[in-house]
């Protein structure tokens, strides 16, 4: 009797073990999986109905009848090891379709559901009843928790190294309970039984086959390929890639046409986080300045040019302010970045000469800036690689805490867009009333955003910064006039330049010292009074009643901005693939 009970207690033991693993194993999966198409699809597209499609499989699983353990492991180890090239190429296919709801969706149909699919119906066929467990601790409810234990632990392994080995551990179980079952058959024969364990090893040899293809093999840099890469096929040259805490980071260059290609956009050089340019510059024959002027120039003295983006110029008009004491006497001695980009603004508050603090959360944008952008060496301490919420929180502290080594900022620039939105937490009220307590009584801030102006987002930014600041401005980037209709159906970049100051901001007429030998800084300074926009063209005049502007005050406990900022991601991302080829977004 004691026995029996030994040993239905250590199945029971064996198998809620099993499922456990089943369940570690699928988050792990789909973790992985995750993270290896949000650089062709974004975060917001690739999320948007992920859950949805794990929730379905999971729910067929149960509800239809299963295969046995052994040849669920056999299915599972054959998709796990394609998974590296099936999560690549059929995202690739996809997404040049260019639609940011219906791409992502398919490819999860065809990677991800067959997956989850095999995983819980491979639970289920352990035992039924404890298999409830991957229902209540399923894949995306543990997903968080392995991505803050990877972040924590900084682990970086690649997403293909994680699919091939949970696809060699299915076909080991599967190889022993073959070998298992063959030595306690009525007729057990070795040399069948080898034979079959053996079959295990078919897969394992067809995928590394796969992976010695230069053909089928995926461009992921991060994964197997030395940089510089140029691509066979375009004008594309890959200089850098690197999978850091914010995602992959690229820098790339879009070179002159030639006999393979003529792209519409080249002669640049790119800062791509995901699927999101952070920036760029012209290199080559789009290099020009102003007297012919010595261009700035990277580590290995290859000569850029201005900016393909003209809102990080526009950001330097915070120096044009003359409504404040500091800004009349032409002082400006300590400017913050928050977010720092291709390093544009920060190399020009340098040239200028004002002392610059650079906050930035990913240290490999960091250094492509340094290395690639011509960012100029920002001196000892001036530079803090993390989040600015606890950066701005804890300088407050220093600052109401009287710390003489605690520096008040004339100007600070806040540029954090990336992948269609912005961080919700770096524009609550909370975040605000930090940052102002760290600016000097007269200090000017300059806020990047983009969205639709009419949109929510928009609105809420807006109307968060009146109220922490007391007055803002508004201005936007665009070269050429845009039209009312372009600013309500169009991604519109908006710089609002705000400050605590009693006095009205006003901006003096920018001069040739503040152009810095740019074509583009002249283009934008000098046309400044053009670029306005009026409070009304963002959303209609009942935003401003108390009633109505309650909803859009942004809070740490209330705040809506991820949510609607979803429709802007979408947008953002079909705008990302018109502006570069499919080829710019698939190699990487």
């Amino acid at each position: 009797m004691s026995t029996n009970s030994e040993s239905a207690t250590w199945t029971s033991a064996r198998n809620s073990l099993s499922i456990l693993a089943v369940s570690v194993a699928l988050s792990l999966f789909t973790t992985a999986y995750e993270c290896s198409i949000i650089p062709l699809f974004a975060s917001v597209p690739t999320l948007k109905y992920l859950g949805h499609v794990v929730h379905t499989s999971t729910a067929f699983a149960v509800i239809t009848p299963n295969l046995s353990s052994s040849k669920i492991l056999l299915i599972l180890g054959c998709l796990l090891l394609l998974a590296p090239h099936t999560s690549y190429w059929i995202s690739v296919h996809a997404a040049r379709f260019k639609d940011p709801i219906y791409s992502p969706l398919v490819t999860h149909a065809l990677v991800l559901a067959p997956v989850v699919y095999f995983s819980v119906s491979l639970a289920m066929s352990v035992d039924p009843t404890l298999a409830l467990i991957v229902l209540a601790a399923n894949a995306l409810q543990l997903r968080p928790l392995l991505m803050l234990v990877i972040s924590a632990l900084s682990l970086d392994a690649s997403n293909s190294v994680i699919f091939t080995a949970l696809g060699c551990v299915c076909l080991a179980v599967y190889g022993g309970i073959k070998v298992v079952v063959g030595r306690h058959s009525a007729h057990p024969n070795a040399r069948n039984t080898l034979s079959i364990a053996a079959l295990s090893v078919i897969p394992l040899v067809f995928a590394a086959l796969l992976s010695l293809n230069p053909a089928l093999r995926p461009p992921t840099l991060v994964d197997s390929i030395v940089t510089p890469y140029n691509s066979p096929t375009y004008p594309l040259r890959i200089l850098n890639s690197t999978q850091s805490k914010t995602g992959v980071v690229v820098v790339g260059e879009i070179l002159p046409p030639d006999d393979r290609s003529s792209p519409p956009l080249h002669s640049i050089r790119y800062l791509r986080a995901s699927h999101s340019l952070l920036g760029g510059v012209w290199i080559g024959d789009g290099v020009a300045t102003l007297d012919n002027f010595p261009p700035l120039t990277d580590q290995d003295g290859t000569p850029l040019g201005d900016s393909i983006y003209s809102a990080f110029v526009l950001q330097e008009a915070v120096r044009l302010v003359n409504s404040t004491p500091q800004g009349r006497k032409g002082e400006c001695n300590h400017a913050l970045i928050i977010g720092l980009g291709t390093g544009i603004s920060a190399n020009a508050f340098a040239q200028q000469g004002i002392a610059t603090t650079i906050v930035e959360i990913d240290p490999a944008v960091y250094d492509a800036a340094r290395q690639y952008f011509g960012l100029s060496d920002p001196g000892n301490n001036n530079v803090f690689l993390q989040d600015a919420r606890g950066w701005v929180k804890s300088r407050r502290t220093m600052v109401e805490a009287e710390d003489p080594s605690a520096t008040k900022y004339d100007v600070v620039v806040h540029d954090c867009f990336s992948g269609g939105g912005v961080p919700e937490h770096l524009f609550s009220i909370e975040f605000w009333d930090d940052l102002r307590t760290i600016l000097s009584p007269e200090g000017v801030v300059a806020v990047n955003f983009a969205g639709k102006l009419a949109s929510d987002s928009s609105q809420a930014v807006l109307v968060t910064l009146l109220r922490a600041f007391g007055q803002c401005r508004a201005f936007h980037d665009h070269v050429e006039p845009i039209s009312q209709e372009q600013f309500h159906s169009h991604f519109v970049n908006i710089v609002f330049f705000c400050s605590p100051s009693p006095t009205p901001l006003t901006f003096r007429p920018a001069i040739e010292e503040d152009y810095l030998h740019s074509y583009l800084r002249r283009h934008i300074l000098s046309s400044l009074d053009k670029r306005e926009i009026n409070y009304a063209q963002i959303g209609d005049s009942s935003i401003w009643s108390a009633t109505t502007e309650e909803k859009f005050i942004l809070t740490d406990a209330h705040n809506m901005l991820n949510m609607w900022q979803e429709g802007d991601a979408l947008d953002h991302w079909k705008l990302m693939r018109e502006m570069v080829p499919d080829v710019v977004w698939e190699t990487y």
